[in-house]
């Protein structure tokens, strides 16, 4: 073995450990965010800047079969362990946490496909609503074949 070849094989090794090491990190990245971590945290811990860590979450799911699957399941276990912490909270008598948990209730309705398009719009409560019923029966009427 020539000493050009020494170096191609010693390259190659270094760069075949720069992929492993680039997958594994790629793979503690994904896991982080989907039990919850934000993304701010993941790329400090893996000594990343967040334009880098987001560029690799990126690639790491446009590689995927079908990234919006797999980013609305991830979504979703964020918010099931969400929930869990805003269930805890309202238990311990924390009135917040009841409109934590109707927000959370909303996103997973997003994610399963069940909210609707568009929101519906405010309207204020009216002291009288207005009806089209009639509010009363109607009067009798008069058979006159009787």
């Amino acid at each position: 073995m020539t000493h050009s070849e020494n170096e191609n094989s010693v390259e190659t090794r270094r760069k075949r450990a720069t992929q492993r090491e680039t997958a594994l990190r790629d793979s503690r990245l994904i896991r982080a965010l989907a039990s919850g971590q934000p993304i701010e945290e993941a790329a400090a811990r893996e000594n990343l800047s967040l334009r880098q860590a987001r560029e690799r979450v990126s690639i790491v799911l446009s590689r995927r079969a079908d990234p919006p699957a797999e980013f609305a399941q991830m979504q979703i276990r964020r918010l099931s362990e969400a929930m869990l912490v805003a269930y805890a909270a309202m238990k311990g008598g924390n009135l917040q946490a009841v409109d934590r948990v109707l927000r959370i209730t909303r996103e997973f309705e997003r994610y399963y496909g069940f909210a609707m398009s568009a929101p519906p719009a405010p309207s204020l409560p009216s002291a009288f609503p207005l009806s089209a019923e009639p509010l009363a029966l109607p009067p009798p009427q008069n058979d006159e074949a009787t």
